[in-house]
């Protein structure tokens, strides 16, 4: 298995465009410093390229640059910076340059490996305003299938005429 200097998870609410611009920044950044990346993308899709635990283990630093929840208990223990997804679409050298500088506080660092696999706990690395706006985002995303059907079926309605409501012009 091959081994990365640095692991990373992407995404977006909505999973289209930003959560791949930002894994092909970090990726170009980390070529162009001659450093190993994966990253792993969390988008309209699901999970794609996937880190194994091996991989995470052997991985110097961690960056989730992502506005949706990306499972960060597999980093317990790990450096990791916890940013939006758009400072790792217009940042990405300065989030590899921090991870080596090793200047990175590491996830959870009191708590056991075992919790690790129960899930339990909070993330020091993220403020309380990135929170609420991952959260705020996850249920924007789950809204967005309403949104899209209320709008088919106001453009559904306009078919059959503007004033088609209208009770003084229906005919029956």
């Amino acid at each position: 298995m091959k081994t990365y200097r640095i692991v990373a998870a992407t995404g977006c609410p909505t999973g289209i465009a930003h959560t791949f611009m930002a894994q092909e920044a970090l990726e170009e950044a980390a070529k162009r410093k001659g450093v190993t990346i994966k990253v792993e993308t969390h988008g309209q899709q699901g999970i794609n390229n996937s880190l194994a635990e091996e991989e995470i283990e052997a991985a110097d630093g961690v960056i989730i640059a992502a506005d949706k929840d990306v499972d960060a208990d597999r980093f317990i223990g790990k450096p990791v910076i916890n940013v939006s997804v758009s400072k790792g679409i217009k940042e990405p050298d300065k989030l590899i340059d921090q991870i080596l500088s090793g200047n990175v506080s590491r996830y959870k660092e009191h708590q056991d490996r075992e919790r690790k696999q129960t899930g339990h706990g909070s993330n020091k690395n993220s403020s309380i305003w990135h929170s609420i706006y991952v959260s705020l985002m996850n249920g924007v995303s789950h809204m967005l299938p309403f949104v899209v059907a209320g709008g088919v079926m106001v453009a559904i309605s306009f078919m059959f005429g503007i004033n088609s409501a209208d009770p003084k012009k229906l005919r029956i």
